[in-house]
């Protein structure tokens, strides 16, 4: 990014790529990833002069804590210290991502945009 700037995704491409995590973590962020990208490529389908003021805000007061929520929970799973310290940690993350893409898929259904949850590695799904 521009001027030193963290990628938005950032976080999650830390998270993909950790030894620390399990595979559910790998899971909820292709699973976050996914319903952000098709929430992007449908507003751009049927993008009007402008988004709307109240869509942007709307947006930012629903996914910005779920976002800020599993971004201190990854730096909690990267502060600690050892295994044992670690498990409760990697229970928040998975709460943390499960809860950023539960909030994604609601304000991507409020906004009329159909989203799939691929559950990535799941059977079935």
């Amino acid at each position: 990014m521009l001027d030193g700037e963290e990628h938005p995704n950032a976080v999650l491409a830390d998270i993909l790529v950790s030894r620390k995590v399990g595979p559910i973590h790998g899971k909820l962020v292709g699973d976050l990833v996914s319903v952000t990208g098709q929430l992007d490529m449908a507003a751009s389908k049927n993008r009007r002069p402008g988004v709307e003021l109240d869509t942007v805000i709307a947006y930012d007061e629903k996914i910005s804590p779920l976002e800020e929520a599993y971004r201190a929970a990854w730096r909690a799973v990267e502060a600690a210290p050892d295994k044992e310290r670690r498990a409760p940690e990697l229970q928040r993350l998975t709460a943390a991502l499960t809860a950023a893409v539960e909030g994604m898929v609601d304000f991507a259904r409020q906004q009329g945009v159909t989203v799939r949850l691929y559950r990535f590695g799941d059977s079935g799904s």
